[in-house]
């Protein structure tokens, strides 16, 4: 599994929540690869194979990608547990 990060190393608050996912994947013992890829975005983007879980490539209601909102750390573990027990 690949999980990827897209953040703003720039912004404190990005790079916890970069620092939160690696820590997250290691405690759970998830077996995984992550790449990292700092830009100036707005909100961070995480991803499983590709697949866009949270962040502002996430498709809005309308089906459109758009800037989403920060996403908290409770919400990033949630859309983790849930994609990693689909697969």
């Amino acid at each position: 599994m690949e999980i990827g990060l897209i953040y703003s190393s720039k912004d404190p608050k990005q790079a916890k929540t970069c620092d939160f996912v690696k820590r997250f994947v290691r405690e759970h013992g998830i077996l995984a690869r992550i790449v990292e890829s700092e830009q100036p975005v707005k909100v961070p983007t995480i991803t499983l194979d590709g697949c866009t879980i949270v962040g502002s490539a996430q498709p809005n209601a309308d089906g459109k990608g758009g800037v989403g909102k920060f996403p908290s750390t409770k919400e990033i573990a949630k859309a983790l547990e849930k994609s990693i027990w689909c697969l």
